[in-house]
């Protein structure tokens, strides 16, 4: 009987308590300030302002059409972490081969051939930076350069392993 009155006790002091609240009731109530349904009517419009930096769905497309570039993607797939020497010609991938520098899921050795899935032009890699569709895009993208160093995109929180970062170094254009 006793072990009853103290839970009793215990769940009716913090009610009391809250109850009690400042000591006066000055009649005051707190409301929220946005409305809690959209009118039927309303429609979004875009901000006036342009953005000085670009953002997901803005970056640039990379101009040379002949280059090669260093490429490695980081995924939960195949082939993944090794360094890929991709070479583009009138701007569609001709080769791609592992490179040197480590190897990646799967053993994959220096100039073993890419699956073509991989075969990526760095134009390829900045649609993925314009994924405005996904649910998380990173770009590092240094100012005054034709291209990202690296993009990240997840593209469902509600999907697990579906995340991939590319990266791009060494590019040369022919």
């Amino acid at each position: 009987m006793r072990s009853i009155a103290l839970c009793c006790a215990a769940l009716v002091l913090p009610l009391s308590l809250a109850a009690c609240g400042s000591g006066g009731d000055s009649g005051d109530v707190v409301s929220d300030p946005a409305p809690t349904s959209a009118p039927t009517s309303a429609t979004a419009t875009p901000s006036p302002t342009p953005t000085a930096v670009p953002t997901t769905g803005t970056y640039p497309d990379f101009a040379p059409t002949d280059y090669t570039f260093e490429l490695t993607i980081t995924c939960f797939c195949m082939g993944a972490g090794a360094p890929i020497e991709v070479t583009v010609a009138n701007a569609v991938v001709v080769g791609a081969v592992y490179g040197k520098g480590g190897t990646g899921q799967g053993g994959v050795r220096a100039g073993d051939p890419v699956d073509h899935a991989f075969w990526l032009t760095i134009n390829d890699v900045i649609a993925k930076a314009n994924d405005t569709a996904a649910d998380i895009v990173r770009v590092d993208w240094p100012a005054g350069q034709d291209y990202p160093n690296s993009v990240y995109v997840d593209g469902s929180k509600q999907i697990a392993d579906d995340e991939a970062s590319y990266t791009i170094a060494d590019v040369q254009v022919s």
